[in-house]
């Protein structure tokens, strides 16, 4: 019995070196979105950038799902994840460095111009191919109870450095797409470096005493349903209401946005242990009403302070959606599955971003008092969604 007590329920090391990939990541799709509309504009291409996105998101609804799937099974086979990852670790660095050099040495050659949107079709792809099965290692560091304070540690991470784009993008752009996009590639490959280090193998459970559970065709598709609508939500918080409120208000367009990150990465530590004090479901619950509440509330606000005020909650109720839905996804398929299940989830969110950028022509537009209440439905709905997953759906049975 003492040696079943001391065997820890988050492994820290692990975590803080999956946590630096995930910032790694975040500062890659930052570099990308910061460049990209530029030097398609020198290859002749200035309104391309919005369908390479969805291009992009659509690749990632098949991609993202059979890349966790075969991670899955590398694990069971070899005991193991990371080579897959390290392979589209390793592809898409050298991809990234690819950009600016054929934007560097390939203006020159105008017949050959459309291999460079190939070229960024090709980087979001490696891409897809290892943030499930990475993600997937999340499952390995933490007891189940204890994932959505794992998991605030990846959106501290994440949110961080989300913080540093309203204050360094012209910076950024100064260094130039050659010496920005090298650092992107050598702080994603240095991440993984050091996760590597921190033996990315090992688990809170090892595979021999996992139990024996069956995956359930409904399960994937609950966490398909719950990446659709969380993704829409998501979006329309921050893609929509953020951008259009913040210059509303006045003020320092920048240093509010800086601390509107801040405050979301900061807010995802408390939430996480509050998630883990009541149960993820219920503190999950408790972020999606709040949250559509308060998206309600605000289509009616028009005074200032009070809307400052409703920003600040929303934040905070968020942060429980935003550390609770992918712990949910894990607790809806069997530990030796987690790879599909985040990827299903991201397959979805992905599907749901391509939708949404169909739709939505360019970002920031839509009416805002549309925005508020189309968050509201999607919140409502994902709310739902968890509200009945006991009733509904049933992943740890053992055979």
């Amino acid at each position: 019995m003492s040696n079943s007590n001391s065997k820890p329920s988050i492994l820290w090391f692990q975590l803080i070196g999956l946590s630096l990939v995930q910032g790694a990541i975040t500062l890659t799709w930052l570099l990308y979105r910061l460049y990209v509309p530029q030097l398609l504009t020198t290859f002749g291409f200035p309104g391309l950038f919005p369908t390479i996105l969805i291009i992009e998101n659509a690749l990632g609804v098949i991609i993202e799902p059979i890349a966790g799937n075969f991670s899955d099974h590398q694990r069971r086979w070899m005991g193991t994840r990371f080579p897959f990852i390290s392979l589209g670790v390793i592809l898409a660095s050298g991809l990234f460095i690819a950009i600016p050099s054929f934007y560097i040495f390939g203006q020159s050659l105008k017949s050959l111009y459309w291999i460079f949107p190939v070229l960024l079709i090709l980087w979001s792809i490696a891409m897809a191919l290892f943030r499930s099965p990475v993600t997937a290692l999340l499952g390995q560091y933490a007891i189940e109870t204890k994932l959505p304070q794992a998991m605030s540690i990846l959106i501290f991470a994440g949110g961080i450095i989300g913080a540093i784009r309203p204050f360094s993008s012209e910076f950024i752009l100064n260094l130039g797409s050659g010496i920005a996009f090298t650092i992107g590639s050598l702080v994603l490959l240095g991440s993984v470096g050091v996760l590597r280090y921190f033996n990315p193998d090992v688990s809170v459970i090892p595979p021999s005493e996992e139990p024996a559970q069956k995956l359930y065709l409904r399960n994937l598709v609950v966490i398909a349903l719950l990446g659709l609508f969380a993704a829409w939500g998501t979006r329309l918080i921050l893609g929509e209401i953020f951008p259009q409120l913040i210059p509303s208000l006045g003020g320092n367009v920048k240093w509010m946005m800086f601390t509107g990150f801040i405050l979301l990465a900061f807010t995802s530590i408390p939430a996480g242990l509050f998630a883990v004090k009541i149960g993820n479901n219920k503190a999950t619950l408790i972020g999606l009403m709040t949250t559509a509440i308060l998206l309600l509330f605000s289509s009616f606000i028009v005074n200032k302070i009070m809307i400052i005020l409703i920003s600040l909650l929303l934040i905070a109720s968020y942060s429980l959606v935003a550390n609770g839905i992918i712990p949910i996804a894990f607790s809806l398929v069997p530990s030796y599955k987690g790879g599909l299940g985040i990827g299903v989830y991201f397959g979805a969110f992905s599907l749901a971003m391509s939708g949404y950028d169909l739709i939505v022509k360019k970002p920031g537009t839509l009416d805002l008092i549309l925005s508020y209440r189309l968050g509201m439905v999607a919140f409502l709905v994902t709310t739902l969604l968890v509200w009945f997953l006991p009733k509904l759906t049933v992943s740890k049975i053992t055979e």
